[in-house]
């Protein structure tokens, strides 16, 4: 564990200063984005991808270090934490046998669950910055969960499950967009919120714990979820807004599609997503869906539950899902980069629109 941090505080060369506009103007906004590098994207990602971090499990020393990587980096970019020390603990209980199985979240009834031997508890924690805006009680939310399956010793071979893109892209992706809005020294008609989630491979725990605890719930105007944004999805989704990948006239290069994925309330966000990546020149093209509020597959669910609006970026299921196939050299670093520059313009939009 000490030796993994070290090599984090270590890695604190990856991020540059941050650099503050003295206008608030169109240059702005393009000064963020340019902050935003295939370099950067890697450098993040490959860390959160890598052995070290033991694919990164729900309460075990893996995801505990990268709760403390995305901590560093949101230190370094000065963005400000949300909670104190930028987490936001809470527990779980997980039955104790062979294979994973599902947690069951602490949220009113933890105290069953002590007495149960056949139990054991996780200790979570949700990481989260925030950059103030001009209504300071007014908050967009962005967030991506950074857990995911662990170790199974009980394969021949590569045991470790990396999760590059489920959901090391999408983290790396989050990172990015605080460096922008960071470097573009722009402070936001709304505070924008930055969250990592714990435990989503588990039920969306952290998400759902978020939200179960946030105190005025109808200050948040509307989250952005991230799951899956660095590949090309080639597998069926059992959910009617998916649809597989198809080559069309506006982008006839294989693998540059991603769901785009909103309910209702953001249809004319969903519009301004394709606007900013035709004005940007990003050689990526969305699949707009309509969500359903009661829609699952990721964090969007805890969110839109509570009529929250969500839009979800998502490139879709592969072969290498939930295997020790999915790593860092599998995935599509300039499409990556592309989406974050699309989410980037899409906050800025949505974090400023009256």
């Amino acid at each position: 564990m000490i030796r993994v941090y070290v090599f984090i505080v270590a890695c604190a060369w990856l991020f540059a200063p941050v650099i503050y506009a003295q206008k608030a103007d169109k240059n702005a906004v393009n000064k963020g984005g340019e902050r935003i590098s295939k370099e950067r994207v890697e450098a993040y990602l490959s860390f959160l991808a890598s052995d070290a971090l033991e694919g990164r499990e729900a309460g075990k020393q893996g995801g505990l270090v990268a709760a403390e990587y995305i901590k560093a980096v949101l230190k370094e970019l000065g963005v400000k934490p949300f909670y104190d020390s930028y987490f936001q603990p809470f527990e779980a209980y997980s039955p104790i046998r062979e294979k994973q199985v599902d947690f069951q979240v602490n949220l009113d009834s933890i105290a069953k669950y002590k007495q149960a031997p056949t139990y054991r508890r996780l200790n979570l924690r949700n990481v989260a910055g925030y950059i103030e805006g001009q209504r300071k009680d007014e908050y967009v939310v962005i967030g991506a969960h950074y857990d995911h399956v662990g170790v199974d010793e009980l394969l021949v071979g590569d045991q470790i499950y990396n999760g590059a893109d489920d959901n090391a892209s999408s983290v790396a992706v989050v990172l990015q967009i605080a460096n922008a809005y960071a470097a573009s020294g722009e402070k936001p008609l709304r505070s924008i919120i930055f969250a990592f989630w714990d435990g989503e491979e588990v039920n969306y725990l952290g998400s759902e714990y978020f939200v179960a605890n946030f105190a005025q719930l109808p200050s948040i105007k509307a989250y952005i979820n991230l799951d899956m944004v660095g590949r090309e999805g080639l597998l069926p989704v059992l959910y009617p807004e998916f649809r597989i990948p198809e080559k069309t006239a506006e982008n006839n290069a294989e693998g540059k599609q991603f769901h785009l994925l909103y309910t209702g309330e953001l249809t004319q966000l969903s519009e301004q997503v394709s606007k900013n990546i035709r004005q940007n020149h990003l050689n990526i093209e969305p699949m707009p869906s309509l969500l359903a509020h009661k829609s699952r597959g990721s964090d969007n669910l805890s969110f839109s539950l509570r009529e929250i609006p969500v839009l979800w970026f998502f490139t879709g299921l592969h072969p290498d899902y939930h295997t020790p196939d999915d790593e860092v050299e599998r995935i599509d670093l300039d499409k990556l980069t592309d989406i974050a520059k699309a989410v980037y313009f899409s906050i800025w939009h949505l974090a400023n629109k009256e």
